[in-house]
């Protein structure tokens, strides 16, 4: 199928930019084999001969999904050409442990816009297209470096945050227009923002997958300040920069979307959220600094070594993006469950370092930008309750208090 869909587009490649007269059939969306050949009634040069489009769905319920996607869109309609090139990965939801692994690949596909479209139908997203104010020359450039990048397959390795949808479509254009500059609105370069920061407002609707993005996402390319159309990282900004960018002194992009697929209401996030689970847990860790119950601790120690594990493998063994140093490493790692045996040595020092984390996050978060979620502060806080509880500075106060009891009798 894909063989097919490369000698389709090399065929219309050859259609668009050949200047001599050639005859060639070519297999239209319906799969109806339509002849092309070249006749003085076909004005190539016409603007509307090529018909080019930014299109966006919007964000889904899926953590690979949830900032929305977006592909360029390219007509040819006098031969019924009608296809999306969408930069996409291997399916992540099948490949889990891959994705962790930074093992999938992706690459651009030329995918029909009806069977592009009938597959966020069917997940209830809508889909939007903004047509492409380019001369009909750029056009015609621009879908021969979609062919070009088609051809080099899936085997680029999966980078959301250098590759990802929005960013490669913008390279597309900006390759297609060659020296020609795109003129952004000035408010673009006011102010910086990390890729965290532009991620977090596009997950209000999908706590959880925020929670779990921010849990291993890290490191300076994830946390460093975004100038310029380098903060381009989402189909939405890229859409609200390009509707408010010209070329040449003209819109770039219409105002007006054109409605591909009705999306369906969003749901709005469940009552269970990481901010609930983060407060039971330090509900529960208060009770029990109190009851003494061992099993909780050991629970808690276990899911803090697990989720330590996780990010050292990340960290040091991963080849997925923005998984460097990880901040969460400090409340999260295997060190405690290790040197337990001698945690009456190290309880209360470490204690002392999750306070302090917890503040510093505290700070950075509400002064600055954000690098975790307010759920990880909550949690630094219930295990900070639960190492102090295993440090000997209670039994020292509970003695020097027994003492002075003793002393007023």
């Amino acid at each position: 199928m894909k063989k097919q869909i490369y000698i389709l587009l090399f065929e219309l490649l050859f259609l668009i930019v050949a200047t001599q007269p050639i005859s060639a059939q070519i297999i239209n969306t319906e799969g109806q084999y339509v002849d092309t050949t070249f006749n003085d009634n076909i004005d190539r040069t016409a603007e509307d001969f090529v018909i080019a489009s930014l299109v966006i769905a919007d964000p889904g319920t899926v953590l690979y999904s949830v900032l929305g996607h977006a592909c360029i869109r390219m007509q040819c309609p006098t031969f019924d050409m009608d296809y999306c090139f969408s930069y996409e990965s291997d399916t992540v939801n099948q490949k889990v442990l891959s994705f962790l692994a930074g093992k999938l690949t992706m690459g651009l596909f030329a995918i029909p816009t009806t069977d592009y479209c009938t597959q966020y139908c069917e997940q209830g997203r809508g889909v939007y297209e903004y047509t492409l104010n380019l001369p009909i020359d750029v056009k015609r450039e621009l879908w021969r470096v979609l062919d070009k990048h088609l051809a080099e397959g899936i085997y680029l390795p999966y980078d959301y945050l250098h590759q990802g949808c929005a960013i490669t479509a913008k390279n597309f254009v900006k390759e297609a227009l060659g020296e020609t500059k795109i003129q952004y609105d000035s408010s673009l370069y006011n102010t910086s923002r990390s890729a965290k920061d532009i991620c977090k407002k596009q997950m209000e609707n999908a706590l959880w997958a925020r929670f779990f993005c921010y849990s291993i996402a890290s490191g300076m390319d994830a946390e460093k300040p975004l100038w310029g159309e380098k903060q381009l990282i989402v189909p939405i900004g890229l859409v609200n920069a390009w509707q408010q960018a010209t070329v040449n002194g003209k819109p770039l992009l219409t105002k007006e979307p054109n409605i591909l697929v009705e999306g369906k209401p969003q749901v709005a996030n469940g009552w269970f959220t990481p901010m609930i689970l983060a407060l039971t847990l330090l509900i529960l860790s208060i009770i029990n600094f109190f009851w003494k119950k061992p099993y909780f601790d050991w629970l808690m120690l276990a899911i803090q070594t697990i989720i330590g594990c996780g990010l050292i493998y990340l960290m040091c063994f991963s080849d997925l993006c923005c998984t460097d140093w990880n901040w969460l490493i400090i409340v999260f790692n295997p060190l405690p469950i290790i040197f337990w045996h001698w945690k009456k040595y190290w309880a209360l020092p470490y204690t002392i370092i999750l306070i302090l984390w917890s503040i510093n996050m505290t700070i950075i978060t509400i002064w600055s930008h954000t690098l975790i979620t307010w759920s990880h502060i909550v949690l630094s806080m219930t295990f900070s309750l639960i190492i102090l509880k295993q440090s000997n500075i209670l039994q020292t106060y509970k003695k020097k208090l027994k003492r002075y009891e003793n002393k007023q009798n």
